[in-house]
């Protein structure tokens, strides 16, 4: 997969579905994982409906740069915002899952101008009381990984029982994604945890979202127990406009047996924001 070393210093990888031509969809991903998240076979059925669909590593995660300084999610928008610019790409449609949706939400807000829709998938506003995790999914977050990749593989198929989708989930699919996650990288357990506390820093992001005037999309599960669907339900309450759908027996990952209503649910908002903008 490419590289791009962006303005900042950062250094992203990234790769892209679909014709450069097309409306762009810049899919970004969440707390400690990878553009793996966005599997091929989601990014294709994007791509097959005339989407040009971007997926990439965040700063801290996958092949993308490992920081030494600490940050907010701010830069992380702004990592996206330099990594169209690099594209030639003046404006995309953003979509973003869990920490991935607060920098969308971010980017939708800092960047109107390069915005052409927002999609706000299993995320939340910040404000205390709404999608956060409690119990074993807490405790399960901030557990660090182990070393070893196989046993880092185990315990993030550990991990996603704990949120997984009542219907979809399939434990030795999930294991062989997320040994592939374990190959694919060694990323330190420091690395997620300046995520984690540029999310948290960021905090309650509710005054910007009020401002957020592009069509806006939120998404949630009503199985995800680590953003509870009260996150996106405040998602929806306070970004003007917002159109939320809950997704039933969805949890917070992203089987192959969620991406018919997924995929149909974004495909549907694209192309309507591209007749509105138009």
């Amino acid at each position: 997969m490419p590289k791009i070393l962006l303005p900042s210093g950062v250094e992203i990888c990234y790769e892209t579905f679909g014709s450069s031509t097309e409306p762009t969809l810049l899919l970004i991903h969440g707390l400690g994982s990878q553009l793996l998240l966005w599997e091929e076979g989601f990014c294709d059925i994007l791509a097959d409906q005339g989407l040009h669909v971007i997926r990439y590593d965040q700063r801290d995660s996958g092949l993308s740069s490992e920081m030494q300084t600490e940050y907010e999610l701010l830069d992380m928008a702004s990592d996206a915002a330099e990594l169209l610019d690099q594209l030639s790409v003046e404006k995309a449609h953003i979509a973003g899952m869990s920490l991935g949706g607060m920098v969308a939400q971010i980017f939708a807000f800092e960047y109107p101008e390069k915005t052409s829709s927002l999609t706000s998938m299993a995320s939340n506003t910040g404000k205390r009381g709404f999608g956060i995790p409690k119990g074993k999914a807490l405790d399960a977050l901030l557990a660090p990984a182990p070393i070893d990749p196989q046993e880092r593989a185990l315990k993030d198929l550990s991990d996603r029982r704990i949120w997984a989708s009542t219907d979809w989930h399939d434990d030795a699919y999930c294991l062989k994604i997320f040994e592939r996650y374990a190959e694919r990288t060694n990323k330190s357990n420091e690395a997620k945890e300046r995520q984690m506390r540029a999310m948290n820093s960021t905090g309650n992001r509710e005054e910007a979202l009020m401002k957020i005037n592009t069509p806006t999309l939120v998404l949630h599960g009503s199985a995800d127990t680590l953003v509870d669907p009260s996150g996106g339900q405040r998602t929806a309450e306070v970004i003007p406009g917002a159109k939320f759908v809950m997704v039933e027996g969805w949890g917070h990952d992203l089987p192959p047996g969620s991406w018919p209503k997924i995929t149909n649910e974004i495909i549907q908002h694209v192309k309507n924001a591209e007749k509105a903008n138009s």
